[in-house]
């Protein structure tokens, strides 16, 4: 297979997965997501024969969206705030929501009581939560995409949520609020 056989493939293998990333990234902007995403794009295509495993083309993918998202709030006078296969290991999953908590994820629904509740995270807690809930990248991924450790993720991961349950104890959150 030649460099744009090999590209094409990669392109339509990682490009739904990448724009999602990206348009996590650039705040919900679509207009942002788009100009990231082309500069992504095009730097994966100029420099994809430098790429020496093809298999490892998807953390160098995030590795130039991540770039290109600094560059891209750099040039632009934006902060650009930063610090992912599904978990089989019953042990690893972390779940939102414990039992005697069940109408937690009901608050999750509600994009206005969300908001409230992550305002009391710090922006790479804010991030870290979406990522994970609202775009469906498990915490392998974004350990891998930001390059830490999955543990020390993990732990990061886990206080951001005691803090989200805590704040909805303490603001007396009930569903339907």
């Amino acid at each position: 297979m030649g460099k744009t056989a090999d590209f094409e493939k990669t392109y339509n293998e990682y490009y739904a997965e990448i724009h999602r990333f990206i348009f996590t990234i650039a705040r919900r902007d679509p207009d942002m997501t788009d100009d990231i995403s082309q500069n992504v794009w095009q730097n994966a295509y100029s420099f994809f024969g430098t790429l020496r495993d093809v298999s490892s083309a998807r953390a160098w993918l995030y590795s130039i969206a991540r770039n290109e998202a600094k560059r891209y709030f750099a040039n632009r006078g934006f902060v650009f705030f930063s610090n992912a296969q599904t978990l089989d290991d019953e042990e690893d999953s972390i779940d939102l929501v414990d039992e005697k908590e069940s109408a937690f994820s009901e608050l999750l629904a509600n994009r206005d009581l969300l908001a409230r509740l992550l305002a009391v995270l710090r922006e790479d807690e804010q991030r870290l939560i979406l990522l994970h809930y609202a775009y469906d990248t498990d915490l392998n991924k974004i350990a891998d995409m930001d390059g830490i450790n999955y543990n020390t993720l993990k732990s990061n991961f886990r206080r951001a949520l005691e803090k989200l349950r805590k704040a909805a104890r303490e603001m007396e959150i009930k569903p339907g609020d």
